[in-house]
């Protein structure tokens, strides 16, 4: 390779631990600008390059770019959350794109496409736009004006740009971070934790059983999750504390017996307490009969509510999620709960499962990742922003993907042969259908 500069900067391929040395502690940090992501993908058939950026021998920027080609030949030069570098400096922005643009022509890319992980403008819980706090609105118009078009703002469901986020900055422990919580997510933990609902981490072993967990939850509520062979890459090429596939598990035979035992301990204590009642009169004792009683109540319903799994169940895994650990943060990438153990609240305990893994690791961010329904109720997903809301943090809007043609007529071509396509599918669509008789 020709070496490729711009400016005083010189491009170059790096090994991955060169690269794995300058993005884990880079601000910037995301797990899909990663050397364990790089190694899935190449295991993938990807193609992956790391590059860097040096001044003076000095690494200043760096990046994983992707390049994919279709059937029909168009390649596609692409760096998702990155590249990581100081975009403050418009010197230095202007001559890391001038760099990557040369090295997209030099591998025959009809097109570059950055995503910066940066925010697009601070929001708080409620999705309220801060810009005294973060406002990265000029970087668009300063990539625009280097070539790049911005791909807009809307929820991008792969490269995903709108999230939840929760700091654990300046958290002390356990009972601070809870506490952090709303009322109604408290008990939630709570609920969970008393009935015995456990996680466990899947292995090449025990694949299945997540995988089919995750599976029925995503047909269930709607979600796009990946092949089963997708996640067994991910447990071969990367580190368990990378890619963490989570199951939430109960124990049925073991609950049941809890639920039945509790509840004819608190069933004697309020005979008692009635017995004393009636003679004494007591109004304190009859308050503490009332609660007695509303416990015991409780106890029937969740008896009656797992009627329908017999203890043949054995342990059942009630939800599955799949994370990743890296720099940081810990985020949730994909994941849900089996609809018919919702009542154990398994992606609860997932999520505070892992939110205490965070704390106890040092890692300072939760990413709940991928959220949207957060202008209003009416809205598809208000329900899991709400969810995600209950643990306490804020909406984060990134700035988005950004495209620069490197070969304008292949693009420009590329595109028009995509609209006509789309139309003609749009008319087919239209078309009276001749049935036969």
């Amino acid at each position: 390779m020709n070496a490729i500069t711009a400016a005083d900067l010189e491009f170059a391929v790096l090994s991955d631990a060169d690269f794995e040395q300058f993005a884990l502690k880079h601000p910037q940090n995301s797990f899909l600008q990663s050397v364990d992501f790089a190694r899935f993908q190449r295991a993938r058939g990807q193609q992956v390059e790391l590059f860097g950026v040096r001044r003076g021998g000095e690494l200043v920027a760096a990046g994983k770019l992707n390049y994919t080609t279709t059937r029909l030949g168009y390649t596609i030069c692409e760096c998702a959350k990155g590249p990581l570098m100081d975009y403050t400096d418009p010197a230095l922005v202007r001559a890391v794109v001038e760099l990557l643009r040369k090295r997209a022509a030099e591998r025959k890319a009809a097109e570059l496409r950055i995503s910066p992980n940066l925010k697009y403008i601070a929001r708080d819980a409620d999705g309220a736009e801060h810009p005294e706090v973060e406002d990265n609105r000029p970087l668009v118009a300063e990539l625009a004006g280097l070539g790049f078009q911005h791909q807009g703002l809307d929820m991008n469901f792969v490269n995903v740009n709108w999230m939840f986020v929760k700091s654990l900055e300046g958290i002390q422990d356990a009972e601070e971070l809870i506490m952090g919580t709303s009322y109604r997510t408290r008990k939630a933990i709570r609920k969970a934790e008393k009935n015995g609902v456990f996680l466990e981490q899947a292995t090449l072993d025990t694949l299945d059983e997540f995988y089919g967990a995750l599976s029925k939850a995503g047909d269930e509520k709607g979600f796009v999750y990946r092949e089963r062979e997708y996640y067994e890459q991910l447990l071969r090429t990367t580190s368990p504390e990378f890619t963490k596939l989570m199951m939430a598990k109960i124990d049925i035979p073991a609950y049941r017996k809890s639920i039945t035992e509790r509840m004819a301990a608190e069933s004697a204590t309020a005979a008692e307490l009635r017995r004393e009642v009636e003679e004494t009169g007591s109004k304190k004792k009859a308050n503490r009969l009332k609660v007695v009683q509303d416990l015991v109540d409780s106890y029937e319903r969740s008896l009656k509510d797992i009627e329908r799994f017999p203890d043949s169940v054995g342990v059942a895994t009630v939800a599955a999620i799949h994370f990743v650990c890296y720099g940081d943060e810990v985020v949730c990438v994909i994941g849900g709960t089996v609809q018919d153990y919702i009542y154990f609240n398994g992606a609860t305990s997932l999520y505070w499962g892992l939110m205490l893994h965070a704390l106890e690791k040092g890692y300072p961010r939760y990413n709940f990742y991928g959220t949207f329904g957060i202008s209003g109720q009416d809205e598809e997903g208000h329900g899991g922003y709400e969810f995600k809301k209950g643990f306490g943090g804020e909406v984060v809007q990134l700035v988005g993907d950004f495209v620069m043609p490197v070969r304008p007529a292949v693009y420009h071509a590329h595109r028009l042969a995509r609209a006509a396509a789309g139309a003609a599918r749009l008319l087919l669509g239209k078309l009276p259908i001749r049935r036969s008789a």
